[in-house]
């Protein structure tokens, strides 16, 4: 199975986005000059220039491979079925679904990836024999992530 999804799940930001998070970036600067944290406050004005430009980044599109043997994303990294042990796929209500791949070593970092909601069903069919499917439980960092639209 072949499918093309954006590399993450964009999501506009208007231009109050953008003056939200400079004011409470002043803010918190002006609390480190009163507290006499200057590396803080440098800090602080380095991850708001970060934070605005990786916010305003729009995804690339990357095409995702995945048969009985190996999951190939990009055509760069390849990583082989036997190393995952489980997998999760949901829906948070837009048009692309998350799929995780879990991995046997409990070091290693999930992979998860983008996928239309029509190729979900099509994906759960092909990984039926070979990954186990779980529910997927949401992280604080997930939920961060879609309060503050990044």
């Amino acid at each position: 199975m072949t499918w093309e999804a954006p590399e993450f799940e964009y999501r506009e930001k208007g231009v109050s986005w953008y003056w939200i998070s400079i004011i409470i970036a002043a803010l918190i600067i002006g609390f480190s000059v009163w507290t006499k944290n200057f590396l803080f406050g440098f800090f602080i004005v380095i991850a708001e220039v970060l934070f605005i430009a990786w916010g305003n980044q729009v995804p690339r599109m990357i095409a995702f491979t995945i048969d009985d043997e190996h999951f190939s994303i990009g055509g760069t990294k390849h990583y082989s079925m036997k190393d995952f042990e489980s997998w999760s796929g949901t829906n948070f209500g837009g048009e692309w679904s998350n799929v995780m791949f879990n991995f046997r070593s409990r070091v290693r970092t999930p992979i998860s990836a983008l996928i239309e909601e029509k190729h979900l069903v099509q994906l759960r069919d092909n990984l039926k024999g070979t990954l186990k499917e779980v529910e997927h439980e949401i992280t604080l960092i997930e939920i961060i992530e879609r309060l503050l639209r990044f």
